[in-house]
C-alpha cells in the first residue's frame, strides 16, 4: 500500500501544473482514475459511469462497501424500491424506485456486481417470479448476513446458490405454502456451510431432523446453528423417532445426539418465552447447534432470550424500558 502511494505520488508531481489544467478527465492514467473512484460515494459513482463506456468499466471495477441493502417488490406491482445505506448509523441512505422493470434489473445487476454487504435484505414475495428470474448469470451477490421476508422460494433458493463465501447468517420468513420445499434449500452448499440460519414460523414437522441429519452428513464444523420457531406440531417427537439409535442423552428440555465424527455432538434445545400477545399461543422455538463432545453442562445457556430474540425480536421489544435497539449480533 505504502508502495502504491508513493508510486501515485511521484507520477502526480512528474505533471506540470500547466499540464494539470490543459488536461481533461479522459487524459488521466487509469490508476489515478481509479484511486478517484474510490473516494466517490455511489451516487457519485452512477454520474461518472453515465458519461463514457470506458468510466463505466472503471467504475464497475471497484468494489464499494455498504452496510444494509434492502429490495422491495411486489407482485402485482411493476416498481422495485432500493435502499442502500453506506453507513452503520444508517444516516447517509441512497433510496432509488424503478418504474421501468428493465432499468430496475440493470441497477440489480450493478449492485450486486460492485457491492459489498454487511447486510442484505430482500422483499419481494412473487415480484421476480412473476417478472423474471432474479439471477440470469453467473454472478455472486456479496453480503454477510442476508434476509428474506415473505420472498417466493425460487427468489430463495437463486439468491442463495449465487451467494459468495462471506456468508455468516441467513434469515427465512415464507410463506407458508413454501415449506414444503425445504430440500431443496438443504441441498445449497452456502447453507449447508453457513455458521448461523433460521427459518421463521415453519408450519411443517421435520426441520429439525432434516438438519441434523444434512449437518451429520456433511460432517458439519462445531458451532453452525440452526434455530426454527415451530407451529406446535410433532417435530420434537419427530427428532427423537428419527435419530433414536444416536439418542446420548435426553430431557424435557435438551436432546444430545451423536455424528459420525467422535469430537462432536448435536445439542437440541427447546425454548420457553413468556405469554406475550404478539406470540400464538401454539408457537415453539428450538435451537440445533453442533458443540464438542467435550462440552459441559454448566457451559450451556439456560437463558434462551437471547438466541429466541434473534428469530422473534420484537417480543423482546415490549419488555424493554427504553427504545429497541439491536446489536451487531441482532441483525
Amino acid at each position: 500500500m505504502v508502495f502504491e502511494l508513493e508510486n501515485l505520488t511521484e507520477k502526480v508531481e512528474n505533471l506540470s501544473i500547466d499540464s494539470i489544467h490543459n488536461t481533461n478527465w479522459c487524459d488521466i492514467p487509469t490508476e489515478i482514475k481509479l484511486k478517484c473512484i474510490e473516494k466517490l460515494e455511489f451516487k457519485e459513482r452512477l454520474s461518472l459511469r453515465r458519461t463514457a463506456k470506458a468510466e463505466r468499466s472503471l467504475v464497475d471495477s471497484q468494489k464499494i462497501r455498504f452496510q444494509r441493502g434492502d429490495i422491495y417488490g411486489w407482485k402485482y406491482s411493476e416498481h422495485l424500491f432500493f435502499l442502500l445505506h453506506r453507513e452503520k448509523e444508517c444516516r447517509k441512505v441512497f433510496p432509488r424506485r424503478f418504474e421501468d422493470i428493465n432499468e430496475a434489473f440493470e441497477f440489480l445487476e450493478l449492485i450486486r456486481k460492485v457491492g459489498v454487504f454487511e447486510n442484505f435484505s430482500i422483499s419481494t414475495g412473487d415480484f421476480f417470479t412473476t417478472h423474471r428470474q432474479f439471477v440470469t448469470d453467473d454472478g455472486l451477490l456479496s453480503a454477510k448476513n442476508i434476509e428474506f421476508v415473505g420472498c417466493n422460494i425460487d427468489t430463495v433458493v437463486a439468491v442463495l446458490r449465487k451467494m459468495s463465501n462471506l456468508m455468516e447468517s441467513i434469515k427465512i420468513d415464507l410463506s407458508p405454502t413454501e415449506y414444503a420445499r425445504l430440500a431443496e434449500i438443504l441441498g445449497i452448499p452456502q447453507v449447508q456451510n453457513v455458521p448461523y440460519w433460521h427459518i421463521r414460523n415453519y408450519h411443517l414437522t421435520g426441520s429439525l431432523h432434516k438438519v441434523a441429519q444434512m449437518w451429520i452428513d456433511k460432517k458439519s464444523k462445531i458451532g453452525s446453528t440452526f434455530q426454527v420457531s415451530v407451529y406446535r406440531n410433532d417435530s420434537f417427537n419427530q427428532f427423537l423417532n428419527h435419530f433414536i439409535d444416536r439418542i446420548v442423552s435426553k430431557n424435557d428440555r435438551r436432546v444430545h445426539i451423536r455424528t459420525n465424527v467422535p469430537d462432536r455432538l448435536i445439542l437440541l434445545e427447546r425454548g420457553i418465552v413468556p405469554n406475550h400477545f404478539l406470540i400464538p399461543y401454539d408457537i415453539d422455538f428450538f435451537r440445533l447447534i453442533v458443540i464438542s463432545a467435550e462440552m459441559k453442562e454448566s457451559e450451556y445457556e439456560d437463558d434462551c432470550t437471547e438466541w429466541i430474540r434473534k428469530v422473534m425480536p420484537e417480543i423482546y421489544d415490549y419488555y424493554s424500558e427504553g427504545p429497541f435497539e439491536m446489536s451487531d449480533d441482532d441483525y
